[in-house]
């Protein structure tokens, strides 16, 4: 997963747990925020990406 804001980016590896790949600009803590995001939205997260992939979207 990709997160873009305001010249800032990171990629969230979602499979098999979420954590961070990358990260181009976000803060530790804005970084803990958006992993707790995607943990308590991961369900959610992984069957959105199987749609996308499947062409579902």
């Amino acid at each position: 997963m990709h997160v873009d804001r305001e010249g800032m980016s990171a990629k969230i590896w979602l499979d098999p747990v979420v954590s961070l790949a990358e990260n181009h600009g976000y803060s530790r803590r804005e970084l803990r925020e958006i992993e707790r995001i995607a943990t308590e939205n991961l369900e959610k997260l992984r069957n959105e990406w199987d749609n996308f992939c499947n062409g579902n979207a």
